[in-house]
């Protein structure tokens, strides 16, 4: 008895680690090939039994050869033994009934040609009818065997399978279930579909329920589980309905399957699930990608502060516009190796080289600009986190004012064609060191744009707070979270511009390309988000429900911290461009003698480390630059009489 058990265990192990190879094409091609020899060779047992001579079992005849040559043009015509067979679907079944019909057809005139002019027949045409309805039947039955014998073995070795709905049931929502139900078996038991339409007409797709948000609220007996495709994302994002945030509010997890090119060659499981940034509503960014390929493809490109989150995803995109090499530039030692280690393992024929340097290190960046002269520079090192640099004023305006000038003016040196400058919302109208720092550093890329003289095109790009950035609130929030908490807030009504890493890379990008010099680009960010609600949305995520499992609280405002971020300075307008997302921010700034003065004067006192001679310095050059004390009574104040007039 037990030698039998063990026999079984051994049989269904050997099965199952069959069914997750792939089975050689030759193979299916073979065994199809063999499906249509019994089927021609049916066909000419039912032709027999109409005559004379008596039966006909086994033909292997020339007649029997010229059918299953023509089903083998026709099989590679339509390449119907290339599909995965565990996988087959609908669309299989059409592409083998195309082959069957077509190969029918050809034998009937085949057939009739050779009587015609040899009076006889490879046979009666109603045993070529009967041969295409056996071959279809047989190469049809083959398919839906081995998937169902897939679908029960992955069933006996799957454990804790989980329930889950379809969010939507548009057409593409339909076709998503449908390859869930083929493929992902020992992840998902798909029970229903969830629908956003009031208006559907419609109760069951694939004889399985159809519910609305409401009803799922209302039932005891539930899935934890709903999927939603990337198309139905984005649509829900349109939408006025929160219906992402009611699930979430029920501890529904959410898994989202990435946008879909071809259903039928989709590993489904590439379910992940959903992120704070799936949350955003934000339409997808389209890009100038010829624009973009005659600026940087064959160019030498710089990116300052290359393993940070900004310039690491910088570099991914720039290797799309084939530039002729990449010069990674940060002081962070090890995020530069691990960066590296990424780009030799993915892309092993891409030109680089990983330099160790500080951009304050004037020797050494020279150094640099002689040995390999970039035609293309993206400056995103810089001190960021507002408190630390309240702490470090005369640091942050080394790297932040100092840093950006010796770059640039090694740009001019060195002919570098463009300059591309990423600054922040937080250098308008700046109630911080770190701001006005990097208020002051476009200010000095603008000084230098409008001298004639200068053939680089200096650009600034100018955005909010990126989602998921070293140091940003979002891995703050998820460690609070992963600790049990509490998740703590600054104030209940400070607000952010937030975009991801992916978004802000592209548009600096198409920035930096359509820039003609001297410009500050504004992106579009969107609605700003209070950070309240993300920490709200960050907890529902892990399953969890806020001030009930894990409490937030509230811990005052930071030194030089703003309730609210603003894009643009009050004396500035913007300007369109061909891009929907990214404007020009006109500014109003006069650069006479003095402004070059003093920043001069800025530069030469920071290098004397003179901290309230720089502090005045600072002053008179962003006269905007206040305390945020006073800014944040003001726009309270500000947004208070808005609401009462609302």
């Amino acid at each position: 008895m037990k030698k039998s058990l063990q026999i079984k265990r051994t049989t269904l192990k050997l099965a199952q680690k069959t069914v997750k190879n792939y089975v050689p094409r030759w193979m299916i091609f073979t065994i199809d090939l063999f499906l249509c020899f019994l089927a021609v060779n049916t066909a000419f047992f039912f032709v027999s039994t109409l005559s004379p001579s008596g039966l006909s079992f086994l033909n292997i005849t020339w007649e029997a050869g010229v059918i299953l040559l023509t089903q083998c043009v026709f099989f590679f015509i339509f390449r119907s033994y290339h599909g995965l067979v565990r996988y087959s679907s609908f669309k299989d079944a059409i592409k083998q009934l195309q082959v069957t019909v077509c190969c029918v057809a050809t034998v009937l005139i085949i057939n009739h040609i050779d009587f015609y002019f040899f009076s006889h027949k490879l046979i009666y045409d109603a045993g070529i009818l009967i041969y295409g309805f056996i071959a279809y039947s047989l190469l049809f039955f083959f398919r839906i065997t081995v998937k169902r014998i897939y679908e029960i073995l992955n069933h006996s070795n799957s454990k804790g399978i989980r329930k889950a709905y379809i969010l939507g049931t548009s057409v593409t929502d339909v076709a998503m279930a449908e390859g869930l139900v083929s493929q992902n078996f020992n992840q998902f038991n798909i029970i229903g579909f969830i629908s956003n339409d009031n208006n559907s007409t419609r109760n069951r797709i694939f004889n399985l329920p159809i519910y609305s948000i409401e009803e799922i609220k209302n039932s005891n007996y539930y899935s934890n589980s709903v999927i939603v495709s990337d198309q139905t994302l984005t649509r829900l994002k349109k939408s006025s309905k929160d219906t992402i945030n009611e699930l979430l509010e029920l501890k529904i997890k959410i898994y989202k399957l990435p946008k879909i090119v071809d259903w039928d060659h989709t590993d489904f499981k590439n379910l992940k699930e959903i992120k704070i940034e799936d949350l955003l509503r934000r339409n997808p960014i389209k890009l100038n990608n010829k624009k973009l390929f005659q600026i940087y493809e064959n160019k030498t490109v710089l990116v300052t502060g290359a393993a940070g989150s900004i310039g690491s995803e910088i570099v991914r995109q720039l290797i799309a516009f084939d530039p002729e090499k990449i010069l990674l530039l940060d002081q962070a030692e090890t995020p530069l190796h691990e960066l590296t280690v990424e780009l030799k393992r993915d892309h092993p024929h891409l030109k680089f080289e990983k330099i160790i340097a500080n951009v304050r290190d004037k020797n050494r960046i020279n150094q640099i600009f002689q040995t390999y002269l970039p035609e293309i520079v993206f400056h995103g090192a810089a001190y960021k986190h507002v408190p630390m640099m309240e702490d470090n004023p005369l640091e942050s305006l080394s790297v932040n004012y100092k840093g950006t000038r010796i770059l640039a003016d090694l740009a001019i040196k060195y002919k570098a064609e463009r300059f591309v400058f990423i600054s922040t919302d937080k250098a308008v109208n700046p109630t911080n060191i770190m701001g006005a720092s990097k208020r002051a550093a476009e200010l000095y890329i603008q000084s230098l744009s409008k001298d004639l003289n200068t053939q680089v095109n200096f650009i600034t790009t100018r955005f909010g707070n990126v989602l998921g950035s070293n140091g940003s609130v979002i891995p703050h929030f998820q460690r609070q979270i992963k600790n049990n908490g509490p998740v703590t807030v600054t104030h209940p009504e400070i607000t952010r511009y937030f975009m991801t890493i992916d978004e802000a890379c592209q548009l600096v990008l198409e920035a930096g390309a359509m820039g003609k010099g001297g410009e500050i680009y504004v992106f579009d960010m969107g609605k700003p988000v209070k950070i309240v609600d993300l920490a709200h949305q960050l907890i529902r995520l892990t399953g969890l429900t806020p001030n009930v499992d894990i409490k937030i609280e509230f811990t005052g405002l930071r030194p030089g911290e703003k309730l609210y971020e603003e894009l643009l300075a009050d004396k500035e307008t913007t300007l369109p461009t061909h891009h929907n997302k990214i404007m020009i921010a006109k500014a109003s700034h006069c650069f006479d003698q003095s402004k070059i003065s003093l920043l001069h004067s800025l530069n030469s006192n920071i290098k004397d480390y003179k901290k309230e001679e720089t502090l005045i310095d600072l002053k008179k050059l962003v006269p905007e630059y206040a305390t945020a004390i006073n800014k944040n009574e003001k726009d309270k104040s500000y947004y208070t009489k808005k609401r009462l007039q609302n």
